[in-house]
């Protein structure tokens, strides 16, 4: 479960269905999903962030990003899964990609975006209801390469930030070098000064930058993403914490622990104690029940029409 493995059907790419959840632990997959409150409401953890998404709500769950969902009732729920591999073969050049995109935070000053979003689900939602198990795979495919494209665009954080105003193409293409550079195995700790340097510019110019349009500094988004990679290990393997604190980039392990509890105010032998667990364990705790998609085929159709 840890990695959780999605499976594909019908040679399809993407995996739609609906869910009352009430919960469902920590967890990571290879696709990107799409979450969409239907109906009530429900608590999602991505990362170090909680969430409270209500009826309409939308958030996208990045590949291989670690969530979960807490004491949720009542509430009805769409889940769109889409093959990574799939993903990835529409982008040309391979470059690093996080999508930003919860209607909690930006929908209110983007709602524009967030609505061309949602007709795009409802197409999906109602091709692949009609079609899944037809000659229509490629309409499925059209419609999905069309929505992931306008995904890229609209919600890349490295192109909006946490915002809603686009950076300069020149800003993009060097973000996406830094950001290369910063997301490989986790076993070396970039140096800004370094990465400074080989983009040309000064110290000073990048760390502005990088403070000014995200709010936070580069070596606390690179420590972010450390850390949570280290709460996969926790979660998922039995290896001491001196080895994955080395595999993720801290030279002592007493780094680890300082920003590990900032992020997910617990220490990394604590949230290994309170969220580790077997299969069957993880199986018990995931509590949830599937409804028909039928239904919302229509329901998502009309509110979008």
């Amino acid at each position: 479960m840890r990695p959780e493995t999605i499976a594909f059907s019908d040679g399809l790419p993407v995996k739609i269905f609906a869910r009352c959840l009430e919960q469902y632990p920590y967890h990571w997959h290879n696709t990107l999903e799409i979450v969409q409150v239907l109906k009530g409401s429900v608590n999602i953890t991505l990362g170090d962030d909680n969430l409270l998404l209500r009826e309409n709500d939308i958030a996208v769950v990045n590949m291989n990003e670690l969530h979960r969902i807490t004491q949720s009732q009542d509430n009805e729920i769409l889940f769109i899964q889409i093959d990574a591999d799939f993903y990835r073969s529409l982008l040309t050049d391979g470059r690093y990609l996080f999508i930003y995109c919860c209607s909690v935070y930006h929908e209110a000053e983007s709602p524009e975006k967030y609505k061309g979003l949602k007709e795009y689900i409802a197409r999906l939602v109602w091709a692949f209801h009609e079609n899944a198990r037809g000659e229509h795979r490629k309409n499925i495919e059209n419609i999905l390469t069309s929505m992931l494209g306008y995904i890229t665009y609209n919600f890349d954080f490295l192109r909006w930030g946490y915002g809603t105003k686009e950076f300069n193409e020149k800003l993009v293409e060097r973000l996406l070098q830094m950001a290369g550079r910063a997301s490989g195995d986790h076993e070396v700790n970039p140096e800004l000064k370094a990465l400074a340097a080989e983009l040309d510019i000064s110290f000073y110019h990048l760390s502005h930058d990088i403070k000014e349009k995200f709010g936070q500094t580069f070596m606390k988004l690179l420590h972010y993403s450390q850390c949570e990679y280290a709460a996969k290990l926790l979660l998922s393997t039995g290896r001491q914490i001196l080895d994955i604190a080395m595999e993720c980039g801290f030279s002592d392990p007493k780094y680890l622990n300082k920003h590990f509890k900032h992020f997910f105010k617990h220490s990394p032998s604590e949230f290994r104690t309170m969220y580790r667990a077997d299969d069957k364990t993880l199986a018990s705790q995931a509590q949830y029940r599937d409804l028909l998609l039928s239904h919302y085929k229509e329901l998502l159709h009309h509110s979008n029409s």
